[in-house]
């Protein structure tokens, strides 16, 4: 997805990845990076060019005296920045693993930001030509003229190629080099955890799923986004191209018959009753009862976790900077015995007895050690070939019962049917180990009786010679 490619310099030759620096006059790091698709970053002594290959647009940046004569540049920014705007929540994601929250001043929404190390009473919502802020990220080059700079919105680019622009946000801040190094070490650890996957004995099939009701609509979603996050967590679909008819919720059903899970992305209103909203906005009438897995298992998923106390999510804030623990995530999903000891962030089971969110506290998030910038390291493994095998169908719940409201609230996606069974097993068991004690002790007893009535009829004290006290008065 990445490659590097050599820059010449007066001084030096680059050396490959970007590590080598060289100072200018405005001691720039002397890198060129580039990303397809996506964006490359040339830099030279007094000033450094940013190119949006998508959106083709160059920002310059610059030290001291904004340069002249530059072609191709379409606006300029001094650097580094000390006031940030945004109008995107992933701006504010950047700027958390870069260790800059502190710049953001103006929002879009100020209330809407989750990141509690950020004072909200001292960001200001963002007018529409704001002066006070020295750059604002946006999704358009062109919402706030030229102060604008775009990132990416949209779910075209992979969980990797989104989260490298980083390394775009960063040049804003002079930090490429330690963008680059959190960047590889994000990229390791979700390649590492995607290659233990590969060695499943039996891929999940899944899907990512959505409702619009302006117009109305059944999706099943293949951005690129999503369809790279499922296939590294090991997942399958039979969909490449999703719902031929997408108004058609029949069709819609018959697509996603097959799947084990179901990962949803659709904007429910009714807190506390969305999967009542999710199952009546899809067409189940009778969810239980559709001899469908991912329906009978309550296998719905969710990513809005994680939230502010107001209830906005996060993940759109801090995950998709985080593709490694995005994965580590779905993983746990769909493999709950990979790694048992993950606590997932934002993927919560919607089919599950409650719908209850984590708010973002300090309790899980330290502002002072912020797991943001903290990648741990995943061990390759070749050992991981799945969970438990595929319960027996006749042990599941059949088409024609009707299982009410006894949903199993396990995160890991298990079977209940199986927990249950090992349950009656062992309440069984129980009962079998108290009855043989019983007869133990009946047969026993009996045995005692007639060896002392056996001594008593020898003896007028045979008690006293066999042991036994004599209880007869």
């Amino acid at each position: 997805m990445r490659s590097n490619v050599a820059f010449p310099v007066v001084l030096t030759a680059l050396l490959c990845c970007g590590a080598h620096i060289v100072l200018g006059a405005c001691n720039f790091a002397k890198t060129t990076i580039s990303t397809s698709p996506g964006f490359n970053i040339v830099v030279s002594d007094n000033y450094k060019v940013l190119n949006d290959t998508t959106a083709n647009i160059a920002y310059g940046l610059y030290c001291g005296s904004q340069p002249e004569n530059i072609n191709g540049v379409t606006r300029w920014f001094k650097v580094p920045v000390d006031s940030v705007g945004t109008r995107i929540p992933i701006a504010s994601g950047f700027l958390e693993a870069l260790g800059q929250r502190s710049k953001l001043v103006a929002a879009d929404f100020p209330a809407n930001l989750t990141n509690i190390c950020i004072d909200k009473s001292k960001v200001k919502t963002l007018g529409d030509s704001d002066t006070s802020v020295n750059v604002v990220f946006s999704n358009s080059a062109s919402s706030d003229e030229s102060k604008s700079v775009r990132l990416p919105s949209d779910d075209s680019l992979t969980p990797l190629q989104r989260a490298e622009w980083i390394k775009f946000v960063a040049a804003f801040f002079n930090l490429e080099e330690q963008a680059s190094t959190l960047f590889d070490s994000i990229s390791a650890a979700y390649t590492c955890h995607a290659d233990n996957m590969r060695y499943l004995k039996r891929a999940p099939h899944a899907y990512w799923v959505e409702y619009t009701d302006s117009p109305t609509t059944y999706q099943i979603i293949t951005s690129a986004y999503q369809k790279s996050l499922l296939a590294s967590a090991g997942a399958t679909n039979a969909s490449t191209d999703g719902v031929a008819d997408n108004t058609n919720v029949a069709a819609f059903q018959a697509a996603v018959k097959d799947a084990d899970f179901v990962f949803d992305q659709t904007q429910l209103k009714k807190f506390g009753q969305r999967i009542t909203e999710w199952y009546s906005d899809f067409g189940y009438k009778d969810p239980q009862n559709q001899g469908v897995s991912f329906l009978s298992q309550r296998n719905i998923w969710r990513t809005d976790k994680y939230t502010s106390k107001s209830g906005v999510s996060n993940y759109p804030e801090f995950a998709y900077v985080r593709p490694d623990l995005v994965l580590q995530d779905l993983i746990s999903v769909l493999e709950p015995t990979y790694d048992r000891a993950h606590a997932q962030r934002w993927f919560f089971r919607l089919g599950g007895t409650t719908e209850d969110t984590t708010v973002i506290s300090a309790s899980n998030y330290d502002c002072a050690k912020p797991w943001m910038s903290v990648v741990n390291k995943c061990t390759a493994r070749k050992d991981f070939s799945g969970g438990d095998v595929e319960e027996d169908p006749s042990s599941a719940t059949s088409p024609g019962s009707n299982t009410g409201n006894k949903e199993d609230n396990s995160t890991d996606g298990g079977s209940s049917s199986s927990r249950a069974g090992k349950i009656a097993g062992g309440v069984i068991g129980g009962i079998a180990i108290i009855v043989l004690a019983i007869v133990a002790t009946h047969y026993y007893n009996r045995h005692r009786r007639r060896v002392r009535a056996r001594a008593l009829s020898e003896t007028a004290f045979g008690s006293e010679s066999i042991g036994l006290r004599n209880t007869r008065h």
